[in-house]
């Protein structure tokens, strides 16, 4: 075993920091590297035993932990449930106001499922936002992900996996001490969906955990189901198109359904099915209906999948319109934690052909996108690219938004993973947020800026540590 070079103080630094990423070769000297190997294969054969898996491949995952200071976390999570509101309000706009719904112009095939609104609060039952940490430890939100954000069932896994490892009790015998946190408790997910439909006076004997036989997402629903069993309440997998709405109930064969989550994907492009999430929305009518009457709690409401789920909401955050509707502290807090989004559709010629010219410092991403698909970092990219990917965007369709947002640099570190060179990692947080309330985090890191697990990334467990 490798000693701690006296000089080699991560404590300190995480109280000057907030967190550090004990994947940093900075760090090596903390752990044996065969105790990193022996944790990654033990971890690996866990996670696939659990079922945990990414777009149906194993999600790849380093024993080597970020740390987050308490105070750090508490101060972000406080910053986060300011928010929450804040997007349930930006919801009742719209549903008021013609200049709210002019601002986003969204296509009929979404407007129409906003207007809807729910029966329930709030809307937003569960979001995560995507986030960095700032030199000083304070967060800088990139998406919002209010439609069915992915991890919230795995977060009990990695905490599970990692509790018994080699590397988490190297830590504890150096003083580690790790804060509990509702997402990290067995069925937490599950627990706080039934709360809030308790909350909202409703009754839950059987769940449907939905997908779409045309827009189909997999990741986690078996685990999620797995929660709302393990605390006596019946859950069934289904897809959306086969519901039917009988009686005043809505129905997945014989079974009477209570409450949804609904993990659908979306198109776009002139490719783009009739419905938001089904190809056409005549296959779907009994859900709709029976959402529309107030049968059913839908885990998320078609306010929180399609409007505040765009990342035009965080421009619309800052826009003028909705500062009319705020606080001057609301303003500031918005202005701290949320980078400068701006609509390119509303954006002058003028200032477009200025972000054009400064591409180091913004993000491009279409507004209602997944997993980086759309995501083009100017710094990252070549001017002959940026210019095209520019001049794309200024030319989409009506209802097919992008947006630019000033660059908040993910967390940076070298790493020498599993016996590889040394490499760049770029990692990025996620925060939950249960009815509104922060719960926890996932970290997911990658060689590339864009973290997304399923092409070269891997996921962390997250401690945050007590004083």
């Amino acid at each position: 075993m490798k000693t701690l070079p006296q000089d080699l103080n991560f404590v300190a630094e995480m109280g000057s920091r907030g967190y550090v990423n004990l994947v940093d070769d900075g760090y090596a000297g903390l752990f044996d590297p065969s105790e990193i190997r022996a944790d990654t294969d033990d971890i690996a054969c866990e996670l696939a035993a659990a079922g945990i898996r990414h777009e149906q491949k194993p999600v790849p995952f380093d024993p080597r932990p970020l740390l987050i200071g308490e105070s750090t976390y508490r101060q972000t999570a406080a910053a986060f449930e300011h928010l929450f509101p804040l997007l349930e309000r930006g919801i009742d706009l719209f549903l008021q106001d013609g200049a709210v719904r002019r601002f986003f112009s969204f296509q009929p095939r979404h407007e129409t499922l906003i207007r809807l609104g729910a029966h329930y609060t709030p809307r937003i039952q569960v979001c995560r936002y995507d986030f960095t940490l700032d030199q000083n430890g304070k967060p800088k939100i990139y998406e919002l992900n209010t439609h069915c954000p992915a991890g919230a069932a795995f977060a009990v896994h990695f905490h599970r996996v990692t509790a018994s490892s080699r590397i988490r009790a190297r830590l504890e015998g150096l003083g580690v001490s790790q804060c509990s946190v509702e997402l990290e408790e067995p069925n937490s997910f599950a627990a706080a969906m039934l709360a809030s439909a308790e909350r909202n006076h409703r009754s839950v004997a059987n769940v449907a955990v939905l997908n779409s036989r045309y827009l189909t997402m997999q990741n986690e629903l078996d685990l999620i189901a797995d929660q709302f069993r393990a605390l006596g309440v019946n859950a069934v997998r289904g897809y959306v198109e086969d519901l039917r709405y009988l009686g005043g109930r809505l129905v997945l064969g014989d079974l009477p359904i209570d409450l949804t989550y609904n993990k659908f994907d979306d198109s776009w492009g002139p490719d783009a099915y009739e419905c938001a999430f089904s190809r056409t929305t005549g296959e779907v009518a009994d859900y709709l209906e029976a959402y529309r009457s107030g049968a059913v709690l839908a885990v998320n409401s078609f306010p929180s999948m399609y409007l505040t789920e765009q990342k035009s909401m965080l421009a619309f955050l800052h826009s003028d319109l909705f500062a009319g509707h705020c606080t001057a502290q609301e303003r500031k807090l918005i202005h701290d934690i949320v980078p400068e989004t701006v609509i390119v559709r509303l954006a002058s010629q003028a200032w477009l052909d200025e972000v054009a010219r400064q591409r180091r410092d913004w993000v491009l991403k279409r507004s209602l996108d997944t997993r980086g698909r759309t995501l083009v970092i100017g710094r990252s990219v070549a001017d002959a690219q940026w210019h095209q990917a520019m001049a794309a965007a200024a030319a989409s369709e009506p209802g097919d938004d992008w947006i630019l947002q000033r660059l908040a640099p993910p967390l940076h570190s070298r790493c020498d993973r599993a016996d590889r060179q040394p490499e760049q990692v770029f990692t990025t947080l996620s925060c939950f947020l249960l009815t509104g309330r922060a719960a926890g985090l996932i970290v997911r890191s990658s060689t590339e800026e864009v973290t997304n697990v399923g092409r070269v990334g891997f996921c962390q467990a997250p401690i945050v540590v007590a004083p």
